[in-house]
C-alpha cells in the first residue's frame, strides 16, 4: 500500500468521526443517568474550584476518578462554559485510539502494513465502538490508555527503551481515567509476554530483567494514580 492511499484512509477515518459527532451532537441531548452525573460533577468542580475532590450534589463523589471531569474543567478554562466541549472529550480520545491501533498493528505486523492501515477503520466500522465513541462516558478514554500501555508493552519487549515508561504512562492515566480497571488490560500481556512475544527485540534478555522493567513500569503507573488519590483521600474524607 502506497503512503497516499496509508493517508487516505487515515483521513478517512478522521471524516466520518467528524461527521458522526456532528449528527450526535446536533440530533441527540446529554443523556441521563450517566451524561448528566457526569457533567454536573464537572460543573460543581468548576464551580467550587476543588480540583482535588470530585463532589455531586455537595457529597464526595468517590465512584470515579477525576481525569475525564479535569479534562472537562480545563476546555472551560480556555473555552469558556460551554455545551460543546464535555460533549468532546471522550470522543477525541475515541479518534485517538484508532490511530493507536494502527500503531499496535504495525509493531505486530511488520511486513504487512496494510493491516495496520486497515485496522482504524475496522475498529471504528464496529457498531459498539461508534455507538461509544458519541457519548461522554469513560470507556473510550479508558481504551486509549490501555492501548498506550500496550504499545509500551510491545515496545519494550522489541528493545525500545522508552517503552516501559509509555506502558506505566498507560496505567497511571488509566486508573485516573477509570481506577484499577486498566490493570485487567495490561499487565497480563505484560506478565506473559515471554510466552506470546517470542524472542525479544533485547535477544540476551533475561527473564528477571523484563520482569524488572515490568514492575518499574507498575511503579511508575501506580506513583501517577497515587499522586492524586492519597491528596483526595486526606482531604475527602472517609468516602
Amino acid at each position: 500500500m502506497t503512503a497516499k492511499k496509508a493517508f487516505f484512509l487515515l483521513f478517512s477515518l478522521i471524516v466520518l468521526w467528524a461527521l458522526v459527532m456532528v449528527v450526535a451532537i446536533a440530533t441527540r441531548p446529554i443523556l441521563p443517568v450517566d451524561e448528566t452525573r457526569y457533567l454536573a460533577v464537572a460543573w460543581e468542580m468548576w464551580r467550587d474550584g476543588n480540583f482535588l475532590v470530585p463532589y455531586l450534589n455537595g457529597e464526595a463523589y468517590s465512584q470515579k476518578p477525576p481525569l475525564m471531569f479535569w479534562l472537562m474543567d480545563l476546555g472551560w478554562w480556555a473555552f469558556g462554559v460551554n455545551e460543546w466541549w464535555p460533549r468532546m472529550v471522550a470522543p477525541l480520545f475515541g479518534l485517538a485510539a484508532p490511530f493507536l491501533t494502527r500503531n499496535l498493528a504495525r509493531r505486530l505486523w511488520p511486513d504487512s502494513p496494510a493491516i495496520g492501515n486497515f485496522a482504524p477503520l475496522l475498529l471504528f466500522g464496529g457498531l459498539f465502538w461508534t455507538l461509544f465513541a458519541t457519548l461522554t462516558m469513560f470507556d473510550t478514554i479508558l481504551v486509549f490508555f490501555a492501548l498506550l500501555g500496550l504499545g509500551g508493552v510491545l515496545r519494550a519487549w522489541q528493545g525500545d527503551r522508552w517503552g516501559i515508561a509509555l506502558m506505566g504512562l498507560g496505567i497511571g492515566f488509566g486508573v485516573l481515567t477509570k481506577g484499577p480497571a486498566v490493570l485487567l488490560h495490561i499487565l497480563p500481556a505484560a506478565l506473559l509476554a515471554p510466552l506470546w512475544g517470542g524472542k525479544s527485540g533485547n535477544g540476551d534478555m533475561s527473564l528477571k530483567e523484563w520482569y524488572l522493567g515490568v514492575l518499574k513500569g507498575f511503579g511508575l503507573g501506580a506513583a501517577i494514580g497515587l499522586a492524586w488519590a492519597v491528596p483526595a483521600a486526606i482531604g475527602g474524607g472517609a468516602a
